[in-house]
């Protein structure tokens, strides 16, 4: 990319033929500027970021294009060239925001008058043009309505219904409405090529539904992207910046609807909540694609199918359209009453729960050969995800399952609370199940087992923070080949076979406080880790802050400086990298002394139980805007 130059700056388009979307827009101002009949005043209206300016800029310099043919600007003239280049005098912009007052367009009066330096008219853009003063409107509507021969106007604004009717009368209004998905597709498509990414279909409908229609959002969410991941963009890279859900975890969401499947969907709920997903996207996601199962349905035309394959309906076949239309009511409800709020995410699952049916009182079968109640319910419910249970837990849970199996088959268990405590009767004891230092780790369960052991032992220990102006410092002198290269190295630690059997296991063992993390990036010296919640970055902490622990790992990263961090200050990061970028202010890169930082950071250790989440949460519960913990 362009050095710290915004991509939906560089990207602008600056004729009507780059223009994504509004076709009906572009081809009336075309047919205009071909048979000279341009209006004295326009209004442009709709949401941010549909190019309601830059369509603006494309006509001012199209009507004093010096070759116009077409309707389209020669881009070579003196006026097209002085117009790209921004420092046409005969276009004058003016941001209504910060120059609202009677002055400014008192100034504008007396200076209409005077003739165009270099084309036919002088251009005024005033652009949101709905925060001018009363008063300022009241200046503004006379030169409006009779302005000279050589003066045209262009106003923009977000805010129709805040333009007085005066004003309206006298302009010809263009609506500005969402860039429809496959122009955004499209373009979107162009700036990765021409930045050198390769992007993935999927990664491009997700990013125009979080966008809504705005190519400057979706400019700003592909820049993000782009400067923490490789050259080849990805779903999981999108689902590591912005958890979004995939086309598929969105499928299956409404199959477990259709198929009365709730505690799935409270588990995918809960975790997705847990990890900040954005239910507003989410519930648009899950409409669209709902509309276009039923649309397909009633028309059996594939030209419909915007998001989904034919493939992808298939196990929808069966379903009624009647139900369908249910799931879409309670969406469409819960999208209404709590978009933007801080209740969205209950209120969705409520919804989406009562599309279901009463829950029906069932019994377990027990089958000696197959551990099903141990896997369905002790593994299922409580653990929240299916393992493969080996020896010796396997017998011990064998036996403890025989000793209430009367029970369990004589009295039904009829709701997922009696589930639990039914489960939480079959007293396994924590030694049976926990992993000792010298346990050799087979399983990727027996890690996970032993990887929480950790964070328990770990939580109250005193550690350090990674600070934004180090992640800052390594994302300036970040290297693609080499973030790859950490991360295929990682991953190989944990690789496990179809029946979850690690293939590194000692391998696993060594490097285990590392597996909750992603690498977000690498430079020469520095690597940047980041975990879903604080407790596994302390962790990492707690044995980094150990010179034994930290020459163990040096045999397959040398001295390389590990820099863990949560999602909480990977956000932080994000917004002052970026803001950083826009200023020109970032930093040249500098490498950290490996020995120097460890004996820097002794004297900054806090209690690992007073991190930032704990803070705020405290002066959000007491009210107070700064909360200073004392040693």
């Amino acid at each position: 990319m362009e050095q710290n130059k915004a991509l939906y700056r560089k990207y602008r388009p600056s004729n009507f033929g780059d223009i994504a979307g509004h076709q009906n827009v572009v081809e009336i101002l075309k047919n205009e500027l071909k048979n000279n009949k341009i209006s004295h005043s326009f209004l442009f209206a709709g949401q941010r970021g549909t190019g309601k300016t830059s369509i603006a800029r494309i006509l001012a310099k199209s009507v004093n294009c010096l070759n116009i043919k077409d309707g389209l600007a020669c881009e070579v003239c003196e006026s097209c060239i002085a117009s790209n280049e921004q420092r046409n005098p005969d276009i004058i912009e003016m941001d209504a925001a910060s120059n609202n007052g009677v002055d400014e367009i008192r100034e504008i009066k007396n200076n209409i008058n005077s003739l165009p330096f270099i084309g036919k008219y002088k251009i005024y853009i005033i652009d949101e043009v709905h925060m001018l003063t009363k008063a300022a409107f009241n200046a503004l509507l006379k030169t409006l309505e009779e302005p000279p021969v050589h003066a045209i106007f262009i106003l923009a604004t977000t805010e129709y219904a805040k333009i007085p009717a005066t004003i309206l009368s006298r302009c010809q209004i263009f609506n500005f409405k969402k860039i429809d998905r496959i122009s955004l597709m499209n373009r979107l498509s162009f700036i990765c090529e021409n930045e050198g990414y390769k992007i993935d279909k999927a990664v491009l409908e997700e990013i125009a539904i979080i966008s809504e229609g705005s190519l400057r959002d979706a400019s700003n969410v592909i820049e993000q992207l782009m400067t923490v991941t490789s050259d080849h963009i990805t779903v999981e890279d999108l689902k590591s910046v912005f958890y979004v859900a995939t086309k598929n975890e969105k499928m299956k969401i409404l199959t477990n609807i259709l198929n009365n499947d709730p505690a799935t969907i409270i588990n995918y709920f809960e975790k997705a909540n847990n990890q900040g997903m954005d239910f507003d996207v989410f519930t648009l996601s899950l409409i669209e694609i709902v509309k276009e199962i039923i649309e397909f349905k009633f028309t059996n035309d594939e030209n419909v199918l915007n998001i989904l394959d034919k493939s992808d309906l298939n196990e929808f076949a069966q379903v009624n359209v009647k139900s369908l239309f249910e799931v879409a009511d309670n969406l469409s409800e819960a999208y209404a009453k709590t978009k933007g709020t801080n209740i969205n995410f209950n209120y969705l699952l409520i919804s989406l729960l009562k599309t279901l049916k009463e829950p029906t009182e069932h019994k377990i079968k027990i089958e000696e050969s197959v551990l099903t109640i141990q896997e369905n319910i002790i593994v299922k419910e409580v653990i929240a995800e299916p393992v493969h249970i080996q020896e010796p837990e396997k017998q011990i849970l064998i036996e403890k399952v025989e000793e209430i199996k009367e029970e369990v088959i004589e009295q039904p268990i009829k709701t997922f609370e009696e589930k639990i405590t039914q489960v939480k009767d079959i007293e396994i004891k924590e030694e049976s199940v926990s992993i000792d230092d010298d346990y050799e780790l087979k399983t990727l369960t027996n890690l996970k087992i032993q990887l929480n052991k950790n964070l328990v032992d770990n939580e109250e220990k005193k550690t350090y923070k990674v600070e934004i102006n180090e992640v800052i410092n390594l994302l300036v002198g970040a290297n693609k080949n080499k973030r790859e290269d950490i991360e295929n190295k990682i991953n190989s630690f944990f690789k496990v076979d179809e029946q979850d059997n690690l293939l590194n296991p000692d391998l696993a063992k060594k490097y285990i406080n590392f597996f909750n993390f992603k690498v977000i990036a690498a430079s020469q010296n520095e690597i940047l880790l980041r975990a879903d919640d604080f407790e596994n970055v302390n962790n990492l902490l707690v044995f980094l802050q150990n010179e034994e622990y930290r020459e163990s790992i040096q045999k397959e990263f040398g001295k390389a400086l590990f820099l863990p961090i949560d999602e909480t200050l990977w956000n932080e990061v994000k917004i002052s990298f970026k803001r950083l970028k826009e200023n020109n202010q970032l930093p040249s890169y500098e490498e950290i002394n490996y020995d120097s930082y460890f004996d820097k950071k002794k004297q900054s250790m806090v209690l690992s139980h007073f991190d930032d989440k704990t803070i705020e949460a405290a002066s959000r519960l007491f009210n107070i805007d700064e909360l200073e913990i004392e040693d």
